[in-house]
């Protein structure tokens, strides 16, 4: 994130990307199954924008605003060519997401359906769309598009991870998740829901971080995470009142009952 007081000008030439139109969300593709959608693009391990409302809380300075459609791309490049679930797991429209959920469970739950858990720059590629947006939905932070707002509620650590009605009724007391797709307003440009608050969702890492998971998205409590919020201080057994994820496959793997191709 760059600070509001460097100038516009620092941004190197061969570096700047000024912004298509927003896209709405494209339907089904012949490469995926219905349930999924299509992500294509050319990803860069870093990613700038520069930053017009920052504000600074108790513990450190997020950003709420962005300059709109300039964003500077360097570092690795990987091209994405994904089907990605368009709603967290279990990826159905209406239905409550996942949560408790360890990086390890999404691996397993995953590869259950002919799928995998989407790597860190699928996620990312997904969430910024064409437009290359700091947040899923655009370039400024709007509490009324996606459930990000939420007031953190203190939790019992020994309820929580105790078995039982004990943390049942802890992980009850905690949600305020809202029922997938609910927020009309929350999907990326390649028609992928709620990636902006809601459940943080696990993610395969790139190369060089220190866990093969790591969390994005932020959750319910976090209006300004963006699509580069990557949370990669767990291990793959970590499990909170809300993380979860969503599921990859490779573009042309499954055919439309969700089946590998022969």
């Amino acid at each position: 994130m760059l600070s509001p007081l460097l100038d516009l000008g620092a941004f190197a030439l061969t570096f700047l990307n000024i912004a298509a139109a927003p896209s709405l969300d494209p339907g089904p593709s012949p490469q995926c199954p219905a349930d999924m959608r299509l992500v294509t693009g050319q990803h860069h391990d870093e990613m700038e924008h520069y930053c017009i409302d920052p504000r600074t809380d108790s513990k450190t300075t997020h950003c709420f605003a962005y300059f709109e459609g300039v964003s500077a791309e360097e570092g690795a490049v990987t091209d994405v060519n994904v089907c990605m679930d368009q709603f967290e797991a279990p990826n159905l429209r209406g239905e409550k997401p996942f949560v408790m959920k360890s990086f390890n469970a999404a691996t397993k739950w995953c590869g259950e359906r002919n799928k995998r858990v989407c790597s860190e720059q699928e996620w990312e590629t997904a969430c910024e769309g064409p437009e290359l947006r700091p947040l899923a939905y655009g370039w400024h932070v709007d509490t009324a598009l996606c459930n990000s707002n939420k007031g953190w509620r203190p939790f019992d650590t020994t309820k929580l991870y105790s078995e039982g009605a004990a943390a049942t009724k802890e992980i009850e007391h905690l949600w305020q998740g809202s029922p997938s797709g609910a927020y009309a307003t929350c999907a990326s440009s390649f028609g992928i829901y709620d990636m902006m608050g809601n459940v943080e969702e696990w993610v395969a890492t790139r190369h060089g971080r220190k866990f093969p998971g790591a969390l994005m998205g932020g959750f319910w409590a976090k209006p300004w995470t963006g699509c580069r919020g990557t949370n990669d201080a767990h291990e793959p057994t970590f499990t909170f009142y809300e993380t979860g994820f969503r599921c990859c496959a490779d573009a042309g793997s499954l055919d439309d009952d969700g089946k590998k191709k022969r």
